[in-house]
Parts: C-alpha cells; sequence; structure tokens
C-alpha cells in the first residue's frame, strides 16, 4: 500500500457515507467479512482505523537478568518508558540479592509498577496505573511544587530558618525525577494509542512538548537539589544577603515559573513572554554579580561556594525560559490546527 493513497467517499443507503479499505492491508491484518474494526478521532480531528478491536492490547517485555552486561535498572526503565504492561526478569539459577535489589530501586523511582508474582527464578512486575487516569498536567504540577518548595526552603535557611527544612533533599529529587519518568511513559502510551491520546486531551504534538517540559523541569530538580545541598552543607560560609544578588533573584525566579505553570491552562502570550524577558534579564544581572565574586572580598573556599549556588540560580533561570519557550511553542501548534 503506497503512501497518500486517496480513495472516494460513496453515498449508499441514502444517508450513510462509507470508504472501501485497501485490499493488501485487509489481508495483512487477517480480516474478512463480518470482522470489527475500531475507528477513533485524533487530536487532530483525522480518523484512525485499527485491526486491533477486541485484540489484548498489553505488552510485555522479557529481560534475562543472568546474561546481562549492563545494568539492570537501565533495562528497566528503559521499558517502563516504552509504555509496557508487564516486564517478566528470568533467570536460568536462582536470582541475586543485588538483582531484587536493582528491581526494588526500579520500584522506588517509578510510580504505578508492582511485584505481581515473584519466585526463585522469575519476578513479573505489572503496571497497575492506567495510563490516561492521571492528565500530564497533574505531574507537571507535582514537579513544579517540589522543585519551587525545595529552592524556597534554601532561601529560608539563608536567611536564618532551621536547617531541618533541608533534610530530605534527596526524596524530594527522587519524586521530581521519578514525576518525570511517568510523563514520558504516559506520553509513549498516547504517541501509540489514539484512545490515550484523547483521554489524555492532548495531541501528539502537545504530548511531545510536555514531555519536553518534563525534562526541564528536571533539570531545574536537578540544581534545586544541588543548590539546597550547597546550602545544608555550607550555609555558615555563605555572606551574602538576600537583598543582594544572586539571592534576590529567587522571589522573581519563583513568581516568573509559578506564572508559566498557571498558564499552561490560560495560555496568554503575553504573559508568557514577559515571563521570559523577565527570567533572560534575570540571567544577566547574576552574570554580572558573578563578575563581581573575584574581586578578593573573603576566602577562596567561600567565594567558590558562593559562586557554585550564584550558578545553580542562573540554570533555573535558563531551564524557566526553555519552560516558557515550550509553552509558546505548543500555544502556536493549537492556533494552527483552529484555522
Amino acid at each position: 500500500m503506497s503512501d497518500g493513497e486517496f480513495r472516494k467517499l460513496q453515498l449508499t443507503g441514502g444517508s450513510t457515507m462509507i470508504v472501501s479499505l485497501p485490499k493488501t492491508w485487509v489481508r495483512e491484518n487477517q480480516l474478512d467479512k463480518g470482522d470489527i474494526v475500531s475507528i477513533e478521532e485524533l487530536g487532530s480531528g483525522d480518523l484512525r482505523i485499527s485491526a486491533l478491536q477486541g485484540k489484548d492490547m498489553k505488552t510485555s517485555v522479557s529481560i534475562d537478568c543472568c546474561s546481562l552486561d549492563v545494568g539492570l535498572v537501565d533495562l528497566l526503565i528503559g521499558a517502563y518508558l516504552t509504555g509496557t504492561s508487564t516486564i517478566e526478569v528470568n533467570c536460568s539459577g536462582t536470582i541475586g540479592r543485588s538483582v531484587r535489589n536493582d528491581i526494588r530501586e526500579f520500584l522506588r523511582d517509578t510510580r504505578g509498577m508492582e511485584i505481581e508474582e515473584d519466585t526463585d527464578n522469575s519476578i513479573r512486575i505489572v503496571s497497575i496505573l492506567n495510563p490516561s487516569e492521571l492528565r500530564l498536567q497533574v505531574s507537571i504540577n507535582r514537579m513544579y511544587i517540589l522543585i519551587s518548595t525545595l529552592v524556597n526552603d534554601a532561601y529560608a535557611v539563608l536567611g536564618g530558618e532551621d536547617i531541618d527544612l533541608l533534610s530530605d533533599i534527596q526524596d524530594r529529587e527522587r519524586q521530581i525525577d521519578a514525576r518525570r519518568l511517568l510523563v514520558e511513559r504516559q506520553v509513549a502510551s498516547a504517541i501509540k494509542s489514539p484512545s490515550v491520546e484523547k483521554r489524555l486531551k492532548v495531541d501528539r504534538y502537545s504530548a511531545v512538548e510536555h514531555a519536553n517540559i518534563a525534562r526541564v523541569l528536571e533539570r531545574m530538580g536537578d540544581h534545586a537539589a544541588r543548590l539546597a545541598t550547597l546550602v545544608k552543607d555550607n550555609s555558615e560560609l555563605v555572606r551574602t544577603k538576600p537583598t543582594e544578588m544572586p539571592l534576590m533573584a529567587i522571589p522573581t525566579w519563583a513568581q516568573e515559573l509559578k506564572t508559566l505553570v498557571h498558564n499552561m491552562y490560560t495560555k496568554d502570550v503575553g504573559i508568557i513572554h514577559q515571563a521570559k524577558t523577565s527570567l533572560v534579564d534575570l540571567i544577566a544581572a547574576i552574570e554580572s554579580s558573578e563578575s563581581e565574586l573575584w574581586t578578593g572580598r573573603g576566602s577562596a573556599e567561600r567565594l567558590f561556594c558562593e559562586f557554585r549556588i550564584s550558578e545553580s540560580i542562573r540554570r533555573l533561570c535558563a531551564y524557566g525560559i526553555n519552560f516558557a519557550e515550550a509553552l509558546l511553542n505548543m500555544l502556536m501548534n493549537e492556533r494552527l490546527e483552529t484555522k
């Protein structure tokens, strides 16, 4: 069947429009008279005809952990991101403790996966979360909350608050990473299945941009965790005041990030662009303050610590710009489709 094949609509029964299906496609899918096909409307308005009606759409991946030359966790994550329903970890002998530790790490760092069966030489991991049950924005919002509270807590500690505010940095960073993986899994499912795409209320382009935003937020989370760790370990070295750069950039960054997340729903181009411009200006101001750091106002250890803090805040602003650009891309795509 050649690409771009065209067929005429035919009128039957006085009011029903029909179109014939290519014989090659019918034969390849082993269809016959009376068989049922599914017809699904895509986000773009196109229709997709599928011969998968009534078939089990669940997928599975089998991993022989006894013959692995690479890390098991990476393979498990790879299988998870494809949207597979079942992961079978098998071994000709007894599954060792290190493999079980890797599986526990995988389950800790992902969402919606549980062990269904566990024997000496086989572990079956199944998905208990329907990819279309949780809107993509829910995970994006959760990532945003974790990042902003982590940065604001670090800011508060530098302002004199109890350092115990930063006692769970690794746990919060792990939650951010897990949400990114979940978004990418959902996006993969949406790309493969029009029904998931429709229930998530995104088209394929917007789904991919959501994945891009999740990656941006994950990188932002890395720097938020790095900033919080620097503050936790070196708060007594930092002499920069909250009214000085780069610390004075944090409230503005937090406000602009909140604006961007909110505009995933309201989609106001002017506000999104204004937030992006504000973050660009913040980066310029932070870079200027970094140039002044190396003027000899203290020990090398303190200067290095303050510069690393400044760098993380600058990167937070830069990733905020990436966020804004992804939102603008999605908005322009939606406007193109409505014309």
